[in-house]
């Protein structure tokens, strides 16, 4: 059974002729083709037989809206990311919801970084699950829940997994999270706790195999990247994260000069510039941020460099505990964005990342160790200049702390 928004809206009816947004359908990120809404992560077909996998994400008509009455309906809601229904996946009377969204931005203390700058912390470990990923998996299972699946399935050794199995559970779907061997009891147990199903690969790689051949045979409706060169996760997901671009405007009164976010394979990444370039398209912003990508791996540092088409696979630290930014590889929707937005990317330490979560844990914020890569990231831009003290800069915070007990003193 899935869960409805309360409530009812004179403005939420279909069509547009009253200058309602519309989805046009999916949009290769590389080669701009294309096609119908599709139930799987496959990508751009085209790209895909090029050699260079691409994500094809949602694309909205947004002819003949207007974007001033839009937000102020939007303003008028509280109901978290569902407020944004207009450009989301489903019908409100689909929405699969626990609430999420609605996350505050907070200043970071002086002392917490390096200067006086003016430093935002997007808070999103207050969601349900205590991640960003509620975003998503509260967009990706009202759609298979709309469209009949019975069962969702993902690839995940962590809060994807979690906030996957929550979601499940509150639509009445069962859930599969493929992981890798050497997943962490509090994750693990979790997504059990929701009565989520873990199967175990044999690998990290073996994942995406097992993934593919196991939701082939069972029906899966299948939420996340399933290739070895990464692509994306489902569109109807990151659609999902485009409301933490909304909530940062309505905060503001317009864009910040920069959005710093921690990258594996970028599906926040990419559902955050949607929503800025959204906001843009609308009238709503007069412009839109530099996106900054902090990654643990050089891969789309180096294909920036380089001016390569595909991020190139990196080696990894096996003793790593910066998992949630641990892929090796970026994606080429990850690279457009920083191309199109006039971004960077930037490597993080481990040990840049602990002293960085030491000074946010100072500040009063417990965050994931991958969180605090923003922080390392900003940081460093500010002293090479790429930044001015003036700048506003958004440092999205996406998982609490207690998620990852092995890295507490």
């Amino acid at each position: 059974m899935t869960a409805v928004i309360p409530g009812s809206d004179p403005h939420d009816a279909a069509g547009n002729s009253s200058g309602t947004p519309l989805l046009l359908g999916l949009r290769c990120v590389r080669c701009g083709a294309r096609g119908e809404p599709r139930e799987d992560t496959a990508g751009c077909p085209d790209c895909r037989a090029e050699g260079v996998p691409a994500a094809m994400l949602a694309e909205h008509d947004l002819t003949g809206t207007d974007g001033v009455e839009l937000a102020r309906r939007w303003a008028a809601r509280r109901e978290g990311m569902w407020s944004y229904r207009e450009l989301l996946p489903v019908a409100r009377e689909h929405a699969v919801t626990l609430r999420e969204g609605g996350t505050p931005l907070v200043p970071l203390a002086v002392g917490a970084h390096e200067g006086s700058h003016r430093m935002l912390l997007k808070d999103e470990r207050r969601n349900p699950t205590g991640s960003f990923k509620d975003r998503f998996y509260s967009a990706a299972v009202s759609r298979a829940a709309q469209h009949g699946y019975g069962t969702v399935a993902l690839a995940s050794s962590g809060n994807a997994g979690v906030s996957a199995a929550a979601y499940a559970a509150l639509a009445g779907l069962d859930c599969v999270v493929v992981t890798a061997p050497g997943i962490p009891d509090v994750w693990r147990g979790l997504i059990e706790l929701h009565g989520g199903r873990v199967l175990r690969a044999a690998d990290v790689d073996q994942r995406w195999e097992l993934l593919r051949d196991r939701a082939a045979v069972e029906g899966w409706a299948v939420l996340t990247n399933t290739s070895t060169i990464p692509v994306a996760s489902h569109w109807a997901g990151i659609e999902g994260y485009k409301t933490m671009a909304y909530e940062i405007v309505e905060e503001l009164g317009d864009s910040p000069e920069a959005v710093v976010v921690p990258v594996s394979r970028g599906d926040g990444f990419a559902g955050l510039w949607l929503g800025f370039r959204e906001l843009h398209t609308l009238g709503i912003v007069r412009r839109t941020p530099r996106m900054i990508a902090a990654e643990r791996y050089p891969s789309l540092s180096t294909a920036s460099r380089l001016d390569l088409e595909l991020p190139p696979e990196q080696p990894v630290d096996p003793d790593s505990f910066a998992s949630s930014i641990g892929n090796p590889q970026g994606t080429v929707m990850s690279l457009r964005v920083l191309r199109e937005s006039g971004g960077t990317a930037v490597v993080c330490s481990e040990a840049e990342l602990r002293a960085a979560t030491d000074r946010l844990a100072a500040a009063g914020v417990a965050a994931e160790l991958s969180s605090a890569a923003p922080l390392v990231a900003a940081d460093r831009l500010w002293r090479e200049g790429e930044f001015s003290p003036e700048d506003r800069v958004v440092s999205l915070i996406t998982s609490h702390a207690s998620h990852q007990p092995a890295t507490l003193p």
